[in-house]
C-alpha cells in the first residue's frame, strides 16, 4: 500500500517547513503553522524574513543573521546546519490573541537534493525549547499549564540546555572561523570563483572577480547564463573537459572578451589562471574551483615591448644597410683615387 507522503507530512507532530533557494515557503506542516499563528496560504511564495524578521528595529538584528548564515551554509555546502539555541520573536497565539513573543528554539536545516544534486531546498525542523530554558532559570512562563517538573525533568532540562549552549557556541566560533575566511577570500588580490555540478553553477565568487567580469548575478547561475560570451569563447567546452577528465587545466596570458556593461562592447582581457577539480569524499567530481589573475597591463608592456623591439631592428636594419650603401660608395671613391694616383705616377 503507497504512502501519502504529502499528508503525512501535514500530520507529523513536530514542526517543518520547506525553503526554496531564494528562501521562500514552498510548504509548511500543520504544526508549523499552529506554532507560529500562521495559515498556509498566507506563507506560501513569501520570503521568510519578510514575514518574520525577529526585531526589524535592530539594526544588528543578531538572531536574524544567524539563522539567514545556516540557510546560506546548507545553500552553499549541501551539508546539514544545526543552531542549537537561537532567540527569535514569532507571532504566538495566546488566551485567543495573537502576539509576537520572543521563544527560544533549537533548529535543524536540511538540504533537499534535486534530481543532478543539487540543493533545490531547505527543510527545517524547529523545536521550542523556552520551556527547558525556564526549568534551567528557574522561571515560569506567562502561559505554562504544567505542573512543577520533578527535580529529575530539571536537571535533565539544565543538562540539555547545557549541552545545546555549549554546541552553539562551539558553532559560533567556527561561524567566526568561516566569516575570517570569507574576508580573505573577498580580498584575495587575485580572482576566484567555485563552479559546482555539471552544470557549472557559480556558488562563490569573489570580490576580483566580479570586478573582473563586470559585477554581475552569479551566485545560483551557470556559467553559460551568466556569461555568455565567455561560452561562445569555448571556456564551458574546456569547463567540461576539466569536469569529465578530473585533470586540471592551466592557462598562461589566455585572451578572454568580456562585455562587462550590458549591450557594450567586448573588452579584451588576457588572464592566467587554473582550472582545479573538487572532488566529494568518494573521490567524484563535483566542481570546480578557478584561480587567477588579470595580466591584461602586464601582456600589454610586453606588447608595446615586442612592438619597440621591432621598429629597433627595423631601424638598426635600415642603418645598416645605409652604412653599407656608404662604405660601397667610399669604397668606389678610394679605388677610384688609387688608380689616380697610379695613372699619375706612370706619367711623371
Amino acid at each position: 500500500r503507497d504512502i501519502d507522503f504529502e499528508r503525512l507530512f501535514g500530520r507529523l507532530p513536530n514542526p517543518y517547513m520547506i525553503l526554496d533557494r531564494q528562501l521562500r515557503y514552498v510548504a509548511a506542516n500543520e504544526t508549523y503553522l499552529q506554532l507560529t499563528a500562521s495559515r498556509l496560504e498566507d506563507l506560501l511564495g513569501k520570503h521568510l524574513f519578510d514575514l518574520f524578521p525577529n526585531d526589524p528595529a535592530d539594526p544588528a538584528n543578531a538572531p536574524a543573521a544567524m539563522l539567514r548564515a545556516s540557510f546560506e551554509r546548507v545553500l552553499a555546502t549541501g551539508q546539514t546546519d544545526e543552531l542549537a539555541l537561537i532567540p527569535y520573536r514569532v507571532p504566538i497565539e495566546r488566551d485567543g490573541r495573537v502576539v509576537t513573543e520572543e521563544r527560544l528554539w533549537s533548529a535543524t536545516h536540511v538540504p533537499v537534493l534535486d534530481a543532478q544534486g543539487q540543493v533545490a531546498f531547505v527543510l527545517q525542523h524547529t523545536v521550542d525549547v523556552t520551556e527547558l530554558e525556564r526549568l534551567r532559570r528557574g522561571e515560569a512562563g506567562p502561559a505554562s499549564t504544567q505542573p512543577t517538573p520533578s527535580g529529575a525533568l530539571e536537571r535533565l532540562g539544565a543538562g540539555v540546555l547545557g549541552r545545546a549552549e555549549s554546541v552553539q557556541d562551539h558553532n559560533r566560533r567556527l561561524d567566526a572561523e568561516r566569516q575570517r575566511l570569507h574576508t580573505l577570500f573577498e580580498q584575495a588580490p587575485g580572482f576566484i570563483c567555485v563552479l559546482q555540478g555539471p552544470g557549472h553553477e557559480f556558488v562563490l565568487a569573489n570580490r576580483s572577480y566580479r570586478r573582473l567580469v563586470g559585477q554581475r548575478d552569479l551566485v545560483g547561475r551557470t556559467v553559460g547564463e551568466a556569461l555568455p560570451e565567455v561560452s561562445r569563447q569555448g571556456f564551458v567546452q574546456l569547463l567540461d573537459r576539466v569536469y569529465q577528465s578530473g585533470e586540471p587545466f592551466v592557462g598562461e596570458g589566455v585572451r578572454l572578451d568580456l562585455q562587462r556593461t550590458p549591450g557594450g562592447p567586448l573588452e579584451e582581457t588576457f588572464v592566467d589562471f587554473i582550472y582545479q577539480p573538487v572532488r566529494g569524499d568518494d573521490g567524484v567530481v563535483t566542481g570546480i574551483f578557478v584561480q587567477g589573475h588579470d595580466v591584461t597591463a602586464r601582456q600589454a608592456a610586453e606588447r608595446e615591448r615586442e612592438q619597440a623591439r621591432q621598429v629597433a631592428e627595423a631601424f638598426s636594419a635600415e642603418l645598416l644597410a645605409q652604412s653599407k650603401a656608404v662604405k660601397s660608395t667610399l669604397d668606389g671613391a678610394l679605388q677610384r683615387i688609387h688608380e689616380l694616383e697610379a695613372e699619375l705616377a706612370r706619367r711623371s
